[in-house]
């Protein structure tokens, strides 16, 4: 493990410890660098970004960086939003990586232009939803230390002959769901290589503009006819379960898909936190 992601794991397990209480063992233990928390609630990176945006790149590292070091339980969104950084520009930054679930997050639901980058942990925090990078994995710890309310299982299935890629999924309750609950799918996808500004590499004697960056767990769109919130599932009693079906068109589109997965977030639409997600890869 390199000195960054060594250093990454110490500070969460330092926020872990400080938000602990009198002698209780901390939740987690350290197994081949990876850090293994006791509960079931998995937690939900959405990183605001832009291929404009020369601090972002770093902001991605830190997302990854909490990706690794939770195996399983941190899921990672990169949502390229807003006109100030993402918006298309020249040759070099030519193609739109906006999308319609990007915007309505980054701009009607947090009531953003620009600033990136920036995050949501869980969509959720004491002082706001919207945590700067440097705020993410002490966030990130507090939301593993919470016992999950539901699980969620994804089955996504691709067609090569429609295009069509099926997704089945099916949420539990593990104790008793609200009248505001909804079910929203995402598809996102890796190794994007792209353009991508990155003010890290002029110490290197490198270009700010990367011309060959790799966009990870860059989101592609909601999947389903329910959009950016998704369909409610509302008043569910703790051990009761439903499943859903939702279907996408990769056709006419460049998504490759190897490299995509399904994101599934059961979420307080009113209220905006999740209550539990996640992902699978797409077959």
């Amino acid at each position: 493990m390199n000195s960054s992601k060594i250093s990454l794991l110490l500070c969460v397990m330092f926020a872990l410890i400080l938000s602990s209480c009198d002698e209780i063992a901390p939740p987690y233990k350290q197994t081949g660098g990876v850090v293994v928390v006791k509960g079931t609630q998995k937690v939900l990176i959405e990183d605001f970004t832009g291929f404009r945006c020369g601090n972002c790149p770093a902001a991605a590292q830190i997302a990854t960086d909490l990706y690794d070091a939770y195996k399983g339980k941190v899921i990672v969104l990169g949502i390229h939003s807003g006109a100030t950084f993402a918006s298309p520009r020249g040759k070099l930054y030519a193609t739109d990586f906006r999308t319609t679930v990007g915007e309505e997050l980054f701009a009607t639901f947090l009531g953003l232009t620009g600033a990136q980058p920036n995050g949501m942990i869980n969509r959720s925090g004491n002082n706001g939803k919207i945590i700067a990078p440097d705020g993410w994995a002490a966030q990130v710890a507090a939301e593993l230390e919470k016992e999950a309310k539901a699980s969620i299982d994804l089955t996504p299935k691709y067609d090569s002959l429609t295009q069509i890629l099926t997704v089945d999924v099916q949420v539990k309750w593990l104790s008793a769901g609200g009248p505001d609950d909804h079910l929203a799918v995402y598809l996102s996808e890796d190794s994007v290589i792209y353009a991508q500004k990155d003010y890290r590499r002029p110490s290197k004697g490198l270009s700010e503009d990367d011309s060959n960056y790799v966009h990870m767990h860059m989101l592609r769109g909601a999947i389903g006819e329910f959009g950016t919130w998704g369909e409610q599932v509302a008043s569910k009693a703790a051990g009761t379960s439903i499943t859903k079906r939702y279907t996408l068109s990769f056709a006419g589109k460049p998504w490759r898909p190897k490299y995509c997965s399904v994101v599934g977030i059961l979420h307080n639409k009113q209220e905006g936190s999740v209550i539990q997600v996640n992902d699978a890869k797409v077959k």
